[in-house]
Protein backbone atom coordinates (compact mmCIF):
# COMPACT_ATOMS: atom_id res chain seq x y z
CA UNK A 1 0.00 0.00 0.00
CA UNK A 2 2.71 2.41 0.79
CA UNK A 3 4.87 1.58 -2.11
CA UNK A 4 2.03 2.23 -4.36
CA UNK A 5 1.21 5.52 -2.47
CA UNK A 6 4.91 6.54 -3.30
CA UNK A 7 4.27 5.36 -7.06
CA UNK A 8 1.37 7.75 -7.24
CA UNK A 9 3.13 10.75 -5.83
CA UNK A 10 6.38 9.71 -7.99
CA UNK A 11 3.77 10.01 -11.37
CA UNK A 12 2.03 13.12 -10.52
CA UNK A 13 5.35 14.70 -9.43
CA UNK A 14 6.40 13.75 -12.89
CA UNK A 15 3.40 14.80 -15.09
CA UNK A 16 3.44 17.74 -13.14
CA UNK A 17 7.25 18.17 -14.50
CA UNK A 18 6.51 17.30 -17.46
CA UNK A 19 3.63 19.69 -17.86
CA UNK A 20 5.95 22.96 -17.08
CA UNK A 21 8.36 22.03 -19.54
CA UNK A 22 6.25 21.44 -22.40
CA UNK A 23 4.54 25.04 -20.98
CA UNK A 24 8.24 26.99 -20.99
CA UNK A 25 8.65 25.11 -24.76
CA UNK A 26 5.51 26.74 -25.74
CA UNK A 27 5.92 30.01 -23.59
CA UNK A 28 9.72 30.69 -25.43
CA UNK A 29 9.49 29.35 -28.71
CA UNK A 30 11.05 31.11 -31.11
CA UNK A 31 9.75 34.44 -31.93
CA UNK A 32 8.42 35.39 -35.44
CA UNK A 33 11.23 35.74 -38.17
CA UNK A 34 9.21 38.73 -39.45
CA UNK A 35 10.33 40.22 -36.36
CA UNK A 36 7.30 41.87 -35.38
CA UNK A 37 4.45 39.52 -33.47
CA UNK A 38 0.81 39.57 -35.20
CA UNK A 39 -2.34 39.22 -33.10
CA UNK A 40 -5.67 39.31 -34.27
CA UNK A 41 -8.24 41.62 -34.68
CA UNK A 42 -10.93 43.28 -31.60
CA UNK A 43 -11.12 39.85 -29.03
CA UNK A 44 -10.30 39.12 -25.50
CA UNK A 45 -7.10 37.28 -25.74
CA UNK A 46 -7.63 33.60 -25.74
CA UNK A 47 -5.75 32.14 -22.90
CA UNK A 48 -3.66 30.28 -25.65
CA UNK A 49 -2.86 34.15 -26.68
CA UNK A 50 -2.22 35.43 -23.30
CA UNK A 51 -0.06 32.65 -22.66
CA UNK A 52 2.81 33.77 -26.22
CA UNK A 53 1.74 37.35 -25.27
CA UNK A 54 3.35 36.62 -21.98
CA UNK A 55 6.16 34.83 -23.23
CA UNK A 56 7.27 37.68 -25.86
CA UNK A 57 7.07 40.34 -22.98
CA UNK A 58 9.29 37.93 -20.93
CA UNK A 59 11.99 37.45 -23.65
CA UNK A 60 12.12 41.02 -24.40
CA UNK A 61 12.79 41.64 -20.82
CA UNK A 62 15.16 39.32 -20.68
CA UNK A 63 17.12 39.67 -23.78
CA UNK A 64 20.66 40.66 -24.55
CA UNK A 65 21.74 44.17 -26.44
CA UNK A 66 21.13 43.96 -29.79
CA UNK A 67 24.02 45.91 -30.49
CA UNK A 68 25.88 43.18 -29.60
CA UNK A 69 24.44 41.20 -32.31
CA UNK A 70 24.63 43.88 -34.89
CA UNK A 71 28.42 44.48 -34.46
CA UNK A 72 28.98 40.53 -35.22
CA UNK A 73 26.95 40.35 -38.12
CA UNK A 74 28.34 42.97 -40.05
CA UNK A 75 29.93 41.45 -43.40
CA UNK A 76 31.68 44.72 -45.83
CA UNK A 77 34.68 45.51 -45.13
CA UNK A 78 34.64 48.57 -43.45
CA UNK A 79 37.71 50.45 -45.02
CA UNK A 80 38.62 52.03 -41.97
CA UNK A 81 42.01 53.37 -43.02
CA UNK A 82 40.77 54.72 -46.10
CA UNK A 83 40.73 58.64 -45.45
CA UNK A 84 36.93 59.24 -46.34
CA UNK A 85 35.94 56.73 -43.71
CA UNK A 86 38.62 58.48 -41.15
CA UNK A 87 36.96 61.44 -42.27
CA UNK A 88 33.79 60.28 -41.34
CA UNK A 89 34.78 58.59 -38.27
CA UNK A 90 35.92 61.82 -36.62
CA UNK A 91 32.63 64.09 -37.80
CA UNK A 92 30.71 61.20 -35.75
CA UNK A 93 32.91 61.52 -32.96
CA UNK A 94 32.21 65.24 -32.53
CA UNK A 95 28.70 64.96 -33.59
CA UNK A 96 27.90 62.39 -30.65
CA UNK A 97 24.53 64.27 -29.60
CA UNK A 98 23.40 63.45 -33.21
CA UNK A 99 24.73 59.37 -32.84
CA UNK A 100 22.44 58.78 -29.64
CA UNK A 101 19.44 61.08 -30.84
CA UNK A 102 19.76 58.57 -33.72
CA UNK A 103 19.74 55.44 -31.67
CA UNK A 104 17.25 56.49 -29.42
CA UNK A 105 14.93 56.99 -32.25
CA UNK A 106 16.29 53.74 -33.86
CA UNK A 107 15.44 51.89 -30.11
CA UNK A 108 11.69 50.63 -31.48
CA UNK A 109 12.14 49.40 -34.91
CA UNK A 110 15.80 48.44 -34.96
CA UNK A 111 14.44 44.48 -33.95
CA UNK A 112 12.11 44.49 -36.78
CA UNK A 113 14.66 45.91 -39.30
CA UNK A 114 17.43 43.98 -38.47
CA UNK A 115 15.10 40.81 -39.15
CA UNK A 116 13.95 42.13 -42.42
CA UNK A 117 17.56 42.23 -43.45
CA UNK A 118 18.56 38.79 -42.10
CA UNK A 119 15.28 37.48 -43.99
CA UNK A 120 16.74 38.67 -47.03
CA UNK A 121 20.01 37.20 -46.77
CA UNK A 122 21.27 41.33 -46.74
CA UNK A 123 24.16 42.66 -44.91
CA UNK A 124 24.02 43.69 -41.21
CA UNK A 125 25.25 47.05 -42.32
CA UNK A 126 21.89 48.18 -44.34
CA UNK A 127 20.47 48.19 -40.70
CA UNK A 128 22.52 51.80 -39.77
CA UNK A 129 20.69 53.39 -43.61
CA UNK A 130 18.22 54.97 -41.53
CA UNK A 131 20.93 56.82 -39.42
CA UNK A 132 22.31 58.24 -42.55
CA UNK A 133 18.50 59.01 -44.38
CA UNK A 134 16.47 60.44 -42.10
CA UNK A 135 18.35 59.88 -38.67
CA UNK A 136 15.78 57.21 -37.67
CA UNK A 137 12.80 59.89 -37.97
CA UNK A 138 9.79 58.48 -39.41
CA UNK A 139 8.26 62.36 -40.18
CA UNK A 140 11.25 63.16 -41.91
CA UNK A 141 11.03 65.13 -45.66
CA UNK A 142 13.67 65.98 -47.98
CA UNK A 143 13.30 69.32 -49.97
CA UNK A 144 12.68 67.25 -52.79
CA UNK A 145 9.83 65.42 -51.49
CA UNK A 146 11.31 61.71 -50.05
CA UNK A 147 9.87 60.86 -46.81
CA UNK A 148 9.79 58.73 -43.70
CA UNK A 149 12.99 56.51 -42.19
CA UNK A 150 14.19 55.41 -45.74
CA UNK A 151 13.63 58.87 -47.38
CA UNK A 152 11.45 57.01 -50.05
CA UNK A 153 10.69 58.89 -53.38
CA UNK A 154 6.45 58.66 -54.49
CA UNK A 155 7.57 57.03 -57.57
CA UNK A 156 10.19 54.42 -56.43
CA UNK A 157 7.34 53.54 -53.25
CA UNK A 158 4.51 53.34 -55.50
CA UNK A 159 6.94 50.79 -57.81
CA UNK A 160 7.08 49.02 -54.59
CA UNK A 161 3.49 48.22 -54.01
CA UNK A 162 3.26 51.53 -50.88
CA UNK A 163 0.05 53.01 -50.59
CA UNK A 164 0.24 56.38 -50.49
CA UNK A 165 -3.39 58.68 -50.50
CA UNK A 166 -5.14 61.47 -48.21
CA UNK A 167 -5.28 59.39 -45.38
CA UNK A 168 -1.99 57.70 -45.34
CA UNK A 169 1.68 57.70 -46.14
CA UNK A 170 3.24 54.25 -46.15
CA UNK A 171 6.72 55.89 -46.50
CA UNK A 172 6.88 56.82 -43.34
CA UNK A 173 4.96 53.68 -42.19
CA UNK A 174 8.37 51.74 -40.58
CA UNK A 175 6.65 48.35 -40.91
CA UNK A 176 5.96 48.93 -45.12
CA UNK A 177 8.69 51.09 -46.00
CA UNK A 178 11.29 48.85 -44.29
CA UNK A 179 10.05 45.69 -46.64
CA UNK A 180 9.65 47.83 -49.84
CA UNK A 181 13.26 49.48 -49.27
CA UNK A 182 14.46 46.11 -48.10
CA UNK A 183 13.07 44.51 -51.24
CA UNK A 184 14.75 47.35 -53.56
CA UNK A 185 17.94 47.21 -51.96
CA UNK A 186 17.86 43.38 -52.67
CA UNK A 187 17.14 44.27 -56.25
CA UNK A 188 20.03 46.33 -56.46
CA UNK A 189 22.36 43.81 -54.69
CA UNK A 190 20.89 41.26 -57.76
CA UNK A 191 21.50 43.74 -60.21
CA UNK A 192 24.97 44.74 -59.10
CA UNK A 193 26.00 41.11 -58.54
CA UNK A 194 26.44 41.15 -55.05
CA UNK A 195 28.76 44.41 -55.42
CA UNK A 196 27.34 46.14 -52.10
CA UNK A 197 29.04 49.12 -52.30
CA UNK A 198 27.98 49.61 -55.73
CA UNK A 199 24.52 48.96 -54.83
CA UNK A 200 24.21 50.92 -51.31
CA UNK A 201 25.58 54.25 -53.55
CA UNK A 202 22.51 53.23 -56.06
CA UNK A 203 20.09 53.55 -53.41
CA UNK A 204 21.58 56.81 -52.79
CA UNK A 205 21.59 58.21 -56.26
CA UNK A 206 20.05 55.56 -58.50
CA UNK A 207 21.76 52.78 -60.55
CA UNK A 208 21.69 54.90 -63.64
CA UNK A 209 23.77 57.33 -62.06
CA UNK A 210 26.03 54.66 -60.72
CA UNK A 211 26.17 52.86 -64.34
CA UNK A 212 27.30 55.96 -66.32
CA UNK A 213 29.65 56.40 -64.01
CA UNK A 214 31.29 53.35 -64.38
CA UNK A 215 30.79 53.51 -68.33
CA UNK A 216 33.00 56.99 -67.85
CA UNK A 217 35.91 55.18 -66.33
CA UNK A 218 35.97 52.91 -68.99
CA UNK A 219 36.15 54.99 -71.53
CA UNK A 220 38.81 57.02 -69.63
CA UNK A 221 40.87 53.71 -68.48
CA UNK A 222 40.58 54.23 -64.98
CA UNK A 223 39.05 51.42 -62.31
CA UNK A 224 35.62 50.57 -61.71
CA UNK A 225 34.70 50.20 -58.19
CA UNK A 226 32.80 52.66 -56.47
CA UNK A 227 36.25 54.29 -54.72
CA UNK A 228 36.68 55.63 -58.09
CA UNK A 229 33.54 56.74 -59.77
CA UNK A 230 33.16 60.01 -60.40
CA UNK A 231 29.66 60.42 -58.44
CA UNK A 232 27.88 63.29 -57.35
CA UNK A 233 29.48 64.43 -53.72
CA UNK A 234 26.51 63.18 -51.55
CA UNK A 235 27.34 59.66 -52.81
CA UNK A 236 31.34 60.27 -52.48
CA UNK A 237 30.22 60.85 -48.78
CA UNK A 238 27.40 58.72 -48.54
CA UNK A 239 29.09 55.23 -48.10
CA UNK A 240 32.50 56.35 -46.31
CA UNK A 241 29.86 57.61 -43.87
CA UNK A 242 27.78 54.16 -43.37
CA UNK A 243 30.91 52.22 -43.27
CA UNK A 244 32.00 55.02 -40.57
CA UNK A 245 29.43 54.06 -38.32
CA UNK A 246 29.90 50.22 -39.10
CA UNK A 247 33.53 50.96 -37.74
CA UNK A 248 32.30 52.62 -34.77
CA UNK A 249 29.96 50.15 -33.59
CA UNK A 250 32.36 47.48 -34.19
CA UNK A 251 34.77 48.62 -31.66
CA UNK A 252 33.36 50.09 -28.76
CA UNK A 253 36.47 50.35 -26.94
CA UNK A 254 37.98 52.13 -29.16
CA UNK A 255 34.87 54.49 -30.12
CA UNK A 256 33.59 54.68 -26.71
CA UNK A 257 29.75 55.78 -27.66
CA UNK A 258 27.12 55.22 -25.21
CA UNK A 259 24.69 53.67 -26.70
CA UNK A 260 21.15 53.45 -25.32
CA UNK A 261 20.49 49.81 -24.50
CA UNK A 262 17.97 48.02 -27.26
CA UNK A 263 16.71 44.77 -27.01
CA UNK A 264 17.48 41.50 -28.65
CA UNK A 265 13.88 40.53 -29.28
CA UNK A 266 10.73 41.61 -30.78
CA UNK A 267 9.43 45.67 -28.82
CA UNK A 268 6.71 45.63 -31.67
CA UNK A 269 3.13 44.04 -31.90
CA UNK A 270 0.33 44.51 -34.80
CA UNK A 271 -2.94 44.45 -34.11
CA UNK A 272 -5.40 43.58 -36.77
CA UNK A 273 -8.05 45.80 -35.79
CA UNK A 274 -10.43 44.80 -38.69
CA UNK A 275 -11.74 48.48 -39.11
CA UNK A 276 -11.10 52.16 -38.86
CA UNK A 277 -10.45 53.96 -35.24
CA UNK A 278 -9.92 57.52 -34.01
CA UNK A 279 -5.90 57.30 -33.18
CA UNK A 280 -6.84 59.48 -29.56
CA UNK A 281 -8.84 56.92 -28.59
CA UNK A 282 -6.73 53.96 -29.77
CA UNK A 283 -4.16 55.93 -27.22
CA UNK A 284 -6.63 55.66 -24.40
CA UNK A 285 -7.53 51.90 -24.50
CA UNK A 286 -3.79 51.32 -24.76
CA UNK A 287 -3.11 53.58 -22.08
CA UNK A 288 -0.08 55.60 -23.76
CA UNK A 289 0.21 58.78 -25.24
CA UNK A 290 -1.46 60.63 -28.06
CA UNK A 291 2.11 60.77 -29.57
CA UNK A 292 3.56 57.58 -28.62
CA UNK A 293 0.69 56.24 -30.78
CA UNK A 294 1.43 58.58 -33.30
CA UNK A 295 5.38 57.73 -33.48
CA UNK A 296 4.57 53.93 -33.60
CA UNK A 297 1.80 54.34 -36.67
CA UNK A 298 3.28 57.32 -38.42
CA UNK A 299 1.76 56.50 -41.66
CA UNK A 300 -1.06 57.87 -40.91
CA UNK A 301 -2.01 62.07 -42.16
CA UNK A 302 -5.07 62.47 -39.67
CA UNK A 303 -6.02 62.05 -36.51
CA UNK A 304 -7.67 58.59 -37.60
CA UNK A 305 -6.80 55.62 -39.61
CA UNK A 306 -7.80 54.84 -43.02
CA UNK A 307 -11.11 53.80 -43.49
CA UNK A 308 -10.37 51.29 -46.43
CA UNK A 309 -7.28 49.71 -44.61
CA UNK A 310 -4.49 49.37 -43.56
CA UNK A 311 -6.34 48.30 -40.19
CA UNK A 312 -2.99 47.08 -38.22
CA UNK A 313 -2.52 49.02 -35.33
CA UNK A 314 1.50 49.12 -34.12
CA UNK A 315 1.64 49.00 -30.38
CA UNK A 316 4.33 47.76 -27.89
CA UNK A 317 3.74 44.05 -26.80
CA UNK A 318 3.51 45.17 -23.30
CA UNK A 319 0.09 47.22 -24.29
CA UNK A 320 -1.96 44.42 -26.70
CA UNK A 321 -3.32 42.56 -23.75
CA UNK A 322 -5.01 46.02 -22.65
CA UNK A 323 -5.89 47.24 -25.81
CA UNK A 324 -7.21 44.28 -27.45
CA UNK A 325 -9.35 43.53 -24.59
CA UNK A 326 -10.46 47.70 -23.66
CA UNK A 327 -11.21 47.32 -27.68
CA UNK A 328 -13.63 44.03 -27.06
CA UNK A 329 -15.36 46.30 -24.69
CA UNK A 330 -15.64 49.76 -26.49
CA UNK A 331 -19.27 50.40 -27.53
CA UNK A 332 -17.70 53.81 -29.60
CA UNK A 333 -15.42 51.57 -31.70
CA UNK A 334 -18.33 50.20 -34.32
CA UNK A 335 -19.19 53.86 -34.30
CA UNK A 336 -16.59 54.93 -35.83
CA UNK A 337 -16.35 55.65 -39.34
CA UNK A 338 -15.07 58.61 -41.03
CA UNK A 339 -15.34 60.34 -44.29
CA UNK A 340 -13.59 63.69 -45.85
CA UNK A 341 -15.59 66.66 -47.14
CA UNK A 342 -14.30 69.36 -49.52
CA UNK A 343 -15.44 73.07 -48.32
CA UNK A 344 -17.25 74.36 -51.07
CA UNK A 345 -17.93 78.52 -51.29
CA UNK A 346 -20.79 79.94 -48.78
CA UNK A 347 -20.10 77.06 -46.32
CA UNK A 348 -20.46 77.05 -42.64
CA UNK A 349 -19.73 74.27 -39.49
CA UNK A 350 -23.05 74.28 -38.96
CA UNK A 351 -24.76 73.65 -41.95
CA UNK A 352 -22.42 70.91 -42.73
CA UNK A 353 -23.11 69.03 -39.34
CA UNK A 354 -26.58 69.29 -40.10
CA UNK A 355 -26.23 68.07 -43.75
CA UNK A 356 -24.25 64.85 -42.03
CA UNK A 357 -26.65 64.59 -39.03
CA UNK A 358 -23.85 65.53 -36.45
CA UNK A 359 -23.37 67.94 -33.54
CA UNK A 360 -20.29 70.95 -34.85
CA UNK A 361 -18.37 70.30 -31.86
CA UNK A 362 -17.59 66.64 -33.40
CA UNK A 363 -16.58 68.49 -36.92
CA UNK A 364 -14.20 71.13 -34.86
CA UNK A 365 -13.07 67.86 -32.19
CA UNK A 366 -11.74 65.92 -35.72
CA UNK A 367 -10.08 68.93 -36.98
CA UNK A 368 -8.17 70.70 -34.45
CA UNK A 369 -6.42 73.13 -36.63
CA UNK A 370 -9.71 73.91 -38.02
CA UNK A 371 -10.18 77.74 -38.13
CA UNK A 372 -13.99 79.38 -37.74
CA UNK A 373 -13.97 80.83 -41.02
CA UNK A 374 -13.71 77.75 -43.69
CA UNK A 375 -11.60 78.12 -46.87
CA UNK A 376 -13.49 76.38 -50.05
CA UNK A 377 -11.14 73.78 -51.29
CA UNK A 378 -9.91 72.91 -48.39
CA UNK A 379 -10.98 69.35 -46.70
CA UNK A 380 -12.36 68.26 -43.38
CA UNK A 381 -12.79 64.86 -41.64
CA UNK A 382 -16.32 63.98 -41.09
CA UNK A 383 -17.51 61.57 -38.64
CA UNK A 384 -20.01 59.74 -40.45
CA UNK A 385 -23.86 59.14 -39.51
CA UNK A 386 -25.33 55.75 -39.94
CA UNK A 387 -27.18 57.25 -42.77
CA UNK A 388 -25.58 56.41 -46.22
CA UNK A 389 -23.45 59.47 -47.33
CA UNK A 390 -24.30 60.36 -51.25
CA UNK A 391 -20.89 59.66 -53.55
CA UNK A 392 -21.37 62.80 -55.41
CA UNK A 393 -19.94 64.81 -51.89
CA UNK A 394 -16.82 62.82 -51.88
CA UNK A 395 -13.52 64.49 -53.36
CA UNK A 396 -11.10 62.17 -54.62
CA UNK A 397 -8.30 64.84 -55.06
CA UNK A 398 -5.01 63.57 -52.85
CA UNK A 399 -2.82 66.00 -51.23
CA UNK A 400 -0.15 63.98 -48.81
CA UNK A 401 0.65 65.94 -45.47
CA UNK A 402 3.23 65.54 -42.52
CA UNK A 403 0.67 65.37 -39.85
CA UNK A 404 -2.03 66.81 -38.56
CA UNK A 405 -0.69 69.62 -36.75
CA UNK A 406 1.04 70.92 -39.79
CA UNK A 407 -1.09 70.57 -42.79
CA UNK A 408 0.67 72.38 -45.25
CA UNK A 409 1.00 70.50 -48.27
CA UNK A 410 3.84 68.75 -49.34
CA UNK A 411 3.65 66.50 -52.25
CA UNK A 412 0.98 66.23 -54.65
CA UNK A 413 -0.80 62.83 -55.36
CA UNK A 414 0.70 61.14 -58.85
CA UNK A 415 -2.34 59.81 -60.04
CA UNK A 416 -3.09 56.31 -61.16
CA UNK A 417 -2.35 56.40 -65.19
CA UNK A 418 -5.96 54.64 -66.51
CA UNK A 419 -5.82 53.44 -70.11
CA UNK A 420 -8.67 53.74 -72.58
CA UNK A 421 -9.63 51.94 -75.90
CA UNK A 422 -6.83 52.62 -78.04
CA UNK A 423 -4.78 54.70 -75.80
CA UNK A 424 -1.63 54.56 -77.58
CA UNK A 425 0.17 54.17 -73.51
CA UNK A 426 -1.73 51.35 -73.64
CA UNK A 427 0.13 50.08 -76.61
CA UNK A 428 3.31 51.55 -75.46
CA UNK A 429 2.68 49.22 -72.24
CA UNK A 430 0.88 46.07 -72.95
CA UNK A 431 2.87 44.07 -70.57
CA UNK A 432 1.37 45.60 -67.77
CA UNK A 433 -1.94 47.37 -66.81
CA UNK A 434 -2.59 50.05 -64.15
CA UNK A 435 0.42 50.91 -61.55
CA UNK A 436 3.76 50.08 -62.46
CA UNK A 437 5.67 47.91 -60.62
CA UNK A 438 9.78 48.35 -60.76
CA UNK A 439 11.07 44.45 -62.38
CA UNK A 440 14.20 43.14 -62.29
CA UNK A 441 16.62 45.22 -65.11
CA UNK A 442 14.69 48.43 -64.42
CA UNK A 443 16.55 51.84 -63.52
CA UNK A 444 15.74 54.46 -60.77
CA UNK A 445 17.03 57.55 -62.60
CA UNK A 446 18.31 60.85 -60.98
CA UNK A 447 16.86 63.81 -62.66
CA UNK A 448 20.16 66.40 -63.31
CA UNK A 449 20.24 69.98 -64.35
CA UNK A 450 19.20 70.18 -67.88
CA UNK A 451 17.39 67.48 -68.16
CA UNK A 452 13.50 67.43 -69.70
CA UNK A 453 11.83 63.80 -70.27
CA UNK A 454 12.23 63.91 -73.76
CA UNK A 455 16.55 63.50 -73.42
CA UNK A 456 15.73 61.34 -70.41
CA UNK A 457 13.52 59.16 -72.83
CA UNK A 458 15.93 59.55 -75.38
CA UNK A 459 18.93 58.22 -73.10
CA UNK A 460 17.05 55.01 -72.69
CA UNK A 461 15.79 54.41 -75.98
CA UNK A 462 11.97 54.73 -74.76
CA UNK A 463 9.03 56.77 -75.90
CA UNK A 464 7.90 59.88 -73.59
CA UNK A 465 4.69 58.36 -73.49
CA UNK A 466 6.41 55.47 -71.75
CA UNK A 467 7.65 57.50 -69.05
CA UNK A 468 4.64 59.14 -68.03
CA UNK A 469 2.90 56.05 -67.81
CA UNK A 470 5.31 54.17 -65.76
CA UNK A 471 5.95 57.14 -63.25
CA UNK A 472 2.14 57.92 -63.09
CA UNK A 473 2.31 61.50 -64.72
CA UNK A 474 -1.23 62.64 -66.75
CA UNK A 475 0.17 65.38 -68.90
CA UNK A 476 3.96 65.90 -70.21
CA UNK A 477 5.32 67.63 -66.87
CA UNK A 478 8.90 69.70 -66.25
CA UNK A 479 11.01 67.89 -64.05
CA UNK A 480 13.37 68.87 -61.51
CA UNK A 481 17.22 68.14 -60.79
CA UNK A 482 17.42 65.72 -57.52
CA UNK A 483 13.79 64.07 -58.76
CA UNK A 484 13.60 60.21 -59.39
CA UNK A 485 12.15 58.16 -61.92
CA UNK A 486 11.26 55.00 -62.91
CA UNK A 487 12.92 53.73 -66.25
CA UNK A 488 11.56 50.71 -67.10
CA UNK A 489 14.59 49.25 -68.95
CA UNK A 490 14.05 45.82 -68.73
CA UNK A 491 11.72 47.01 -71.77
CA UNK A 492 14.71 47.90 -73.71
CA UNK A 493 17.02 46.32 -76.27
CA UNK A 494 20.16 46.12 -75.21
CA UNK A 495 22.36 48.95 -76.54
CA UNK A 496 24.64 48.32 -79.25
CA UNK A 497 28.02 49.92 -77.55
CA UNK A 498 29.92 50.81 -80.84
CA UNK A 499 27.38 53.27 -81.77
CA UNK A 500 27.64 55.04 -78.05
CA UNK A 501 30.90 54.88 -76.81
CA UNK A 502 34.09 54.59 -78.32
CA UNK A 503 36.65 51.72 -77.58
CA UNK A 504 39.86 52.28 -75.52
CA UNK A 505 43.15 51.03 -76.99
CA UNK A 506 43.25 47.28 -76.12
CA UNK A 507 40.08 46.39 -75.73
CA UNK A 508 37.87 44.34 -77.92
CA UNK A 509 34.87 44.20 -79.71
CA UNK A 510 33.35 41.10 -79.77
CA UNK A 511 30.33 39.80 -81.67
CA UNK A 512 27.73 37.77 -80.07
CA UNK A 513 27.42 34.15 -81.76
CA UNK A 514 24.75 31.44 -81.68
CA UNK A 515 24.25 30.12 -78.09
CA UNK A 516 26.32 32.87 -76.81
CA UNK A 517 25.93 33.78 -72.94
CA UNK A 518 27.06 36.38 -70.69
CA UNK A 519 28.59 34.26 -68.24
CA UNK A 520 29.94 32.02 -71.75
CA UNK A 521 31.51 35.08 -72.83
CA UNK A 522 33.31 36.16 -69.48
CA UNK A 523 34.49 33.08 -69.40
CA UNK A 524 36.38 33.17 -72.60
CA UNK A 525 37.84 36.41 -71.52
CA UNK A 526 38.43 35.53 -68.12
CA UNK A 527 36.16 38.66 -66.20
CA UNK A 528 33.13 38.26 -63.70
CA UNK A 529 29.70 38.45 -65.80
CA UNK A 530 28.83 41.44 -63.46
CA UNK A 531 31.44 43.39 -65.02
CA UNK A 532 30.84 43.05 -68.36
CA UNK A 533 27.27 43.59 -68.07
CA UNK A 534 27.80 47.00 -65.98
CA UNK A 535 30.88 47.81 -69.38
CA UNK A 536 28.11 47.14 -71.73
CA UNK A 537 25.20 48.81 -69.38
CA UNK A 538 23.12 45.85 -70.12
CA UNK A 539 20.56 44.94 -67.82
CA UNK A 540 20.30 41.24 -67.90
CA UNK A 541 22.76 38.51 -69.06
CA UNK A 542 20.86 37.47 -72.21
CA UNK A 543 22.23 38.55 -75.42
CA UNK A 544 21.09 38.15 -78.85
CA UNK A 545 22.94 36.88 -82.10
CA UNK A 546 25.08 39.74 -83.54
CA UNK A 547 24.82 42.06 -81.09
CA UNK A 548 28.27 43.05 -80.36
CA UNK A 549 30.00 43.87 -76.89
CA UNK A 550 33.17 46.08 -75.37
CA UNK A 551 35.42 43.94 -73.97
CA UNK A 552 37.46 45.92 -71.47
CA UNK A 553 40.35 43.88 -71.96
CA UNK A 554 42.94 47.23 -71.90
CA UNK A 555 42.45 47.25 -68.16
CA UNK A 556 41.27 44.98 -65.31
CA UNK A 557 37.70 45.77 -64.36
CA UNK A 558 36.98 46.12 -60.20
Amino acid sequence: MKQSLCNLIFKHAFMCIFCCIMISIRLFAAPSPEGIQVYQKNMHLSEEHKQKLAADIYRYYNAENMWDEIRHEFSLPHYEDNPRVQEQINWFMSHQDFLLNSANRAAPYLYFIAKQVRKRHLPAEIVLLPMMESAYNPFAYSTVGAAGIWQMMPGTASGFGIKQDWWYDGRRDVVASTRAALDYLAYLGSFFDGNWLLAIAAYDTGEGNVLSAIRKNIRDGQNTDYWSLPVAQETKIYIPRLLALATIISHPEQYPIPWPDVRNAPYLAQVDIGGQIDLNHAAELAGLSLKKIKQLNSGHNRSTTDPHGPFKLVLPIERVQQFTENLARSPLYEEVKWIRYKIKPGDKIVNIAKRFNIQPSQIRKANPSLAYNLKPGKQLIIPKAHRDISKDILETNQTFFTNDENPKPRVKEQRKYTFKNNNPVKTALENFRGAYHIKSGDTLYMVRKGDDLQKIANRFHLPVKTLLAVNQFNTKKHVIPGEKLVIPTHMTKNISPQKKYQLSSGDTLYMVRKGDTIEKIARKFHMSPSNLRLANLLTSNSVKEGDSLIIPTHLRVG
